[in-house]
């Protein structure tokens, strides 16, 4: 059986995003919340850890994101998970006709949206596809909200740095956070996720492919309760120039 670092199993954590979602407004018919916790087991859900931020939606601590709110331009959620930022945005009010979020995988989308019993109302938001399925300059913002460190081949993500260069127009604008490690940290531990780089490979990374004017600053690490010492998480700002 899958447990959390807090000893917590995953329908422990199920029942508190639903109890967080409750308290934001969702309302769930009488048993749904019962069906939800049958339904969903560990090898349904890609990426437990996901679980937990679900009704806390990162995107609101980014440093850009009071910046981002006053854009009305096309925004792309790239690897948008169970869809908490698209659904943030749409509140803030962000035009919902210029948000899409994107995944791989529809797996996190389909949880996102039995938790906040809103299917009928957010498929449209959303794009599944194996590949980056949008033209060329599609874009003039995009979020990628916790992606790179689940992705563990250096061809993959230097492929999805290079969608998201693509996907943006000329001027265009890429943030996001990322899980890393400090440069004080002496060794990357044996446990966690596959990729954590050090301020310098992020900046080096984005550079490669493009990416100009890159801002990386070290964010609050405040809910990554048990993590090691030298975790952290990194925000960071990039321009599309041309």
């Amino acid at each position: 059986m899958h447990r959390y670092r807090n000893g917590s199993t995953l329908k422990e954590e199920l029942a508190r995003a639903m109890k967080r979602l409750e308290s934001t407004g969702v309302v769930y018919p009488e048993g749904y919340c019962e069906a939800i916790l049958e339904k969903y087991t560990p090898e349904r859900v890609p990426y437990p850890y996901i679980v937990l931020h679900v009704g806390d939606p990162r995107i609101v601590r980014h440093f850009y994101y009071p910046e981002a709110m006053k854009q009305t331009g096309r925004l792309l959620d790239y690897g948008c998970g169970t869809g908490d930022a698209v659904r943030q945005l749409l509140r803030a009010g962000y035009p919902r006709e210029k948000v899409t979020g994107f995944d791989v995988d529809g797996k996190s989308i389909d949880l996102g949206m039995d938790l906040y019993a809103d299917r009928n109302e957010s498929a449209d938001l959303f794009r599944v596809s194996p590949t980056f399925p949008f033209e060329p300059g599609s874009f003039d913002i995009i979020y990628s909200g916790s992606v790179f460190h689940v992705i563990d081949d250096e061809s993959e993500f230097r492929e999805y740095l290079q969608n998201a260069f693509d996907g943006l127009r000329a001027g265009g604008t890429f943030f996001g956070s990322t899980l890393g490690l400090r440069d004080s940290a002496s060794a990357r531990p044996a446990e966690g996720p596959p990729r954590l780089m050090k301020r310098h490979e992020l900046i080096d990374s984005m550079t490669e492919i493009g990416f100009s004017e890159l801002t990386v600053r070290e964010g609050d690490r405040s809910r990554m309760h048990g993590a090691a010492p030298g975790f952290c998480i990194f925000e960071f700002l990039a321009k599309k120039n041309g």
